[in-house]
């Protein structure tokens, strides 16, 4: 389903990386000896370092510092937000929402609450924003940070390198309706799929005991092949960003940059390949971030805005698939120089 909006400005934009960067051999040395490589690591998922969370950070820590730079961006104080949505999968508890704790160390009062839809859960809550600001709000922040690396099996080969920790944040208003800023996000979820990667244990389905600790069921499980979740991804997002162009009348040809979701770099190129759309024109962070799953959208939106990369009048796509099912699209059209 495709929502079209009008007047729904990005006011300013901030991300966090925590720690110091983790290179592929930090990691191989974290494994069980000869799972894998440095090489192939980055052959084969693009990554060449990631951040790891130190133990005295959790995830409201990362959003809150996301928080504090799209704040600065945006040149606004954090008493002048009227709605704060965190989008995450490792929140801080089962209850209440971490939201919370960062609407305290950010200094805000306005109405807090949490979004989990896995990777996509930030698109989603730029949905819930922007509908927000389409009836009356002038200020509402949508965070996206995750703290994954602590829910991976240590020896496992596959996940271990790629999941990793990170936030960013955006901060949407109302601005003037003359087709320009946020032009439409479409969301999808096929739930038939839900278990083909998942963590087990934690939730009303399977309470936390010493059992489940000790079967390691806290952790992402994939119950299908890293193949089959690298074709349903690229099929997930692209089948969402050609809805969208369709829905709001645009060709592959008048984007400028398709920001897809960083959960490896062989997906982006299949994305790219599947839209016919050169890697010039895709983003790239995964190599320096790993996945940062609900961040990795913000992030790189933040990074390309403030290297000077989206030009006036630029049009954006953002597109990711996750877990869930779940994913979708967005359009942006940045406003035009004066």
């Amino acid at each position: 389903m495709t929502t079209s909006f009008s007047g729904i400005r990005l006011l300013g934009t901030g991300a966090y990386l925590p720690g110091d960067p983790v290179g592929n051999d930090d990691v191989v040395a974290m494994l069980p000896a000869g799972a894998t490589t440095s090489e192939w690591i980055a052959e084969h998922t693009g990554i060449v370092e990631r951040h790891y969370a130190p133990a005295t950070e959790a995830t409201s820590d990362l959003a809150a510092a996301a928080a504090r730079h799209a704040l600065a961006a945006a040149g606004l104080e954090a008493d002048q937000l009227e709605h704060l949505i965190l989008c995450t999968t490792t929140s801080d508890w089962t209850s209440p929402a971490a939201a919370s704790r960062v609407q305290a160390l950010i200094g805000a009062s306005c109405p807090a609450e949490d979004k989990q839809v896995a990777c996509a859960s930030w698109l989603f809550g730029l949905d819930h924003g922007a509908r927000l600001c389409a009836t009356g709000k002038s200020a509402v922040m949508v965070i996206g940070a995750d703290v994954k690396s602590r829910f991976v099996d240590p020896a496992d080969h596959r996940l271990r390198p790629v999941l990793a920790d990170g936030a960013a944040a955006v901060i949407l208003g109302r601005g003037p309706k003359d087709g320009t800023g946020l032009r439409a996000v479409h969301l999808m979820s096929d739930g038939t799929k839900a278990l083909n990667m998942y963590t087990p244990a934690g939730g009303s389905a399977m309470p936390a005991s010493a059992q489940t600790v000790a079967d390691g069921l806290h952790r992402v499980h994939m119950a299908v092949g890293g193949q089959q979740i690298k074709a349903d991804a690229i099929a997930i997002m692209a089948g969402a960003v050609r809805l969208l162009l369709t829905d709001i009348g645009w060709g592959l040809d008048d984007v400028d940059l398709l920001i897809g979701h960083q959960a490896n770099l062989a997906i982006l190129r299949g994305l790219a390949d599947e839209l016919g759309v050169g890697m010039e024109r895709v983003p790239v962070t995964i190599d320096r971030t790993g996945n940062i799953v609900a961040a990795t959208l913000p992030f790189t939106l933040d990074e390309v805005l403030r290297s000077g990369r989206v030009a006036p009048g630029a049009r954006v796509i953002l597109t990711t698939a996750g877990a869930g099912y779940a994913g979708g699209a967005a359009a942006f059209e940045f406003p035009h120089a004066a």
